[in-house]
């Protein structure tokens, strides 16, 4: 009996030795990884991001509430599969929108690869500008010489469906991600005209070069007149090439259109800001958050440095376009008209993720040169005009454009002298005051994106 029993002990002893090492490696294993989702349920970078050696201790810490909740997600949502890219990229997009700076940004893949189009100047696609009017996407007008021109499509022509997708309501920049698509595909598009019935419209996408620079000499070649819609990567050498072409015609005056121009390179804005101002003069100041500041001056070789300038600018003017106006303004190089851009001062840096995503991060903010708030503030013209109502656009009515010629007509738009103003007569304090807060309202929501497609 006494053999049985100390066996029956011996038993008992080994198995609560094999139990306790057990809990206590299932217990070591939850405390180095807490919490963390199945292989079948996690991404596998995720996953290995959490593991990496290097992961600074309160980083691994904070990810423990981020990881219980994929869990419960994956485990327990009742719509499966789930996308798990989708998951994770709405996961850094919420944590890049709790900084609370809007210029701070986090962009998927396909949409980065839209905006890098967009700035290189060249994209597949139809061929058509279009904005966003109340829900409705709107051809504001089709490109020259590319399908959709040659298919018909009228500015003001609203696309109600592109294949079988409804676009109302929709993102601009998703509707445009889903008309453009290789050269040499087909796309339908719904088309509203007017009161007519609604048509359908086939249109084979071809490559879709953007012009970023438009020209034209008015009143009998007096008035120079250049229009830039972005500082993207051809903008240097397309103005430069337009302003040659201009100045050889003796223009008594140059009008530069900013209007609805939304930024681009910061490089390219000094670039072009070189064009109009002398050597080694202050074009921006730009101003870091340890205090630290960085002047750039405009670098030589400009070719408009003397000829009496107008610069328009709108609520859509931003970012590059601010830059410029704002140098043009503290170096009294040019008298502006217009309503008040928009009021993008901040310097992004952006950079490219391991899937093609990139995350845009406000580094600085810039000012003119005379340090002027520019973030939140925009540029205020000297002489406010409001923006041309539906009814003259469509008679091709533009009344801040008239005012600019006007003005150069009656010889009040001068060559600029060192320390003045280009203009004859300050502003009269009447025409800074037009611009009520209602109207400031209104100029402020009305603006809409005008994007190509």
């Amino acid at each position: 009996m006494k053999a049985i029993a100390r066996i029956l002990m011996m038993i008992v002893v080994a198995l609560l030795l094999v139990g306790g090492a057990f809990v206590f490696g299932f217990a070591v294993s939850r405390a180095v990884a807490p919490n963390n989702p199945t292989a079948s349920s996690a991404p596998v970078a995720s996953t290995a991001l959490v593991q990496q050696d290097n992961a600074p201790a309160e980083f691994r810490q904070d990810m423990q509430v981020f990881w219980e909740a994929w869990r419960l997600i994956n485990d327990n949502f009742y719509a499966q599969p789930i996308d798990q890219n989708k998951m994770t990229y709405g996961a850094v997009a919420g944590m890049v929108e709790s900084l609370g700076d809007e210029h701070t940004a986090f962009v998927d893949p396909e949409r980065a690869s839209y905006l890098e189009q967009q700035l290189s100047g060249s994209f597949e696609g139809i061929g058509a500008t279009v904005e966003m009017v109340n829900g409705r996407l709107t051809i504001v007008a089709p490109i020259k010489g590319t399908p959709a021109a040659e298919a018909g499509l009228q500015a003001g022509d609203v696309i109600l469906q592109v294949d079988e997708t409804l676009i109302q309501n929709m993102d601009v920049m998703d509707a445009i991600s889903i008309i453009r698509g290789p050269k040499g595909s087909t796309v339908v598009l719904k088309v509203q005209r007017g009161t007519q019935p609604a048509f359908d419209l086939s249109i084979v996408r071809n490559t879709i070069n953007v012009p970023e620079v438009e020209t034209k000499m008015l009143e009998d070649d007096t008035i120079a007149y250049i229009q830039l819609t972005e500082f993207g990567d051809k903008a240097t050498s397309e103005l430069r090439k337009a302003l040659s072409e201009a100045l050889a015609k003796n223009p008594k005056a140059l009008i530069f259109d900013l209007r609805g121009n939304p930024g681009g390179y910061l490089h390219t804005a000094i670039e072009v800001a070189s064009e109009f101002i002398d050597s080694g003069k202050v074009v921006l100041v730009e101003k870091f958050k340890d205090g630290q500041k960085k002047t750039y001056q405009a670098q030589s070789g400009g070719i408009a440095t003397k000829i009496p300038l107008v610069l328009l600018v709108n609520e859509g003017s931003a970012s590059a376009s601010e830059i410029l106006a704002a140098s043009l303004r503290d170096q009294n190089r040019a008298l502006i008209i217009g309503q008040k851009t928009f009021g993008k001062g901040s310097v992004k840096t952006t950079h490219s993720l391991s899937d093609q995503s990139q995350l845009r991060v406000t580094i600085a903010n810039f000012y003119g040169p005379k340090e002027g708030q520019i973030h939140k503030v925009g540029i205020t013209p000297d002489i406010l005009v409001p923006d041309p109502t539906q009814f003259e656009r469509s008679r091709g009515i533009d009344p801040q454009l008239q005012k600019a010629i006007d003005l150069i007509k009656s010889g009040e738009i001068k060559v600029p002298q060192t320390g003045s103003s280009s203009m004859a007569h300050p502003v009269a304090e009447g025409e800074v005051g037009l611009l009520t807060a209602l109207q400031e309202w209104i100029a402020m929501n009305w603006f809409q994106p005008r994007l190509p497609a």
